[in-house]
């Protein structure tokens, strides 16, 4: 059963000081992001993780910065043109029920961070992620383990693993479950 959405009236929770020195985004998402990347932020919200993602692709890499509220996407706009990184973002509205894209193949990198569990189906989620990424493209899975059971994580995982991903890396400590997958290189699956 999906959590409730986190309303853009608490955009402020989402991004602000402590929760930065709690998580550390930048120190979090460096070894799997390198300049010139495509990377999708699944549930950006106000931006939390978009501005270090911003920095980490470089002047001539992508953040498609995605969330299924207009308002959140409102705020992280105008913190991006303030802090002059709008030029390395692309904003993308999606659907209760869909990603909402159509570029296949052409991510390299997703970052579903604290969403997972507010999706409907993460069946389908994880089916239209797979079909965003390129070959041997990863997604980085992160859920807050006081807000997610080890239930939901397992049932995401399998949702994970049955939409192709190999799982990569598993980590769960106090505050959460972390856990990278890839899609195969397409040489892999000969």
């Amino acid at each position: 059963m999906a959590h409730s959405v986190c309303p853009a009236s608490r955009a402020w929770m989402l991004d602000n000081p402590l929760r930065r020195l709690l998580i550390r985004p930048s120190s979090l998402l460096a070894p799997y992001i390198s300049l010139g990347m495509t990377v999708l932020d699944i549930g950006c919200g106000p931006g939390f993780l978009s501005r270090p993602l911003a920095k980490l692709v470089g002047p001539n890499g992508l953040v498609i910065a995605a969330d299924l509220q207009e308002e959140m996407l409102t705020l992280l706009k105008e913190r991006a043109q303030k802090e002059g990184w709008i030029d390395r973002v692309r904003l993308h509205q999606t659907m209760k029920d869909s990603l909402n894209f159509n570029e296949l193949g052409l991510i390299d990198f997703i970052v579903a961070f604290h969403m997972v569990h507010e999706v409907q189906s993460p069946e389908n989620f994880f089916n239209e992620a797979f079909s965003l990424l390129k070959s041997g493209g990863g997604l980085f899975l992160c859920e807050p383990s006081g807000h997610v059971n080890k239930e939901e994580i397992d049932r995401e995982i399998t949702s994970a693993l049955r939409a192709g991903f190999v799982l990569d890396k598993k980590l769960h400590n106090r505050m959460e479950y972390r856990i990278v997958f890839r899609k195969p290189l397409i040489s892999d699956s000969f």
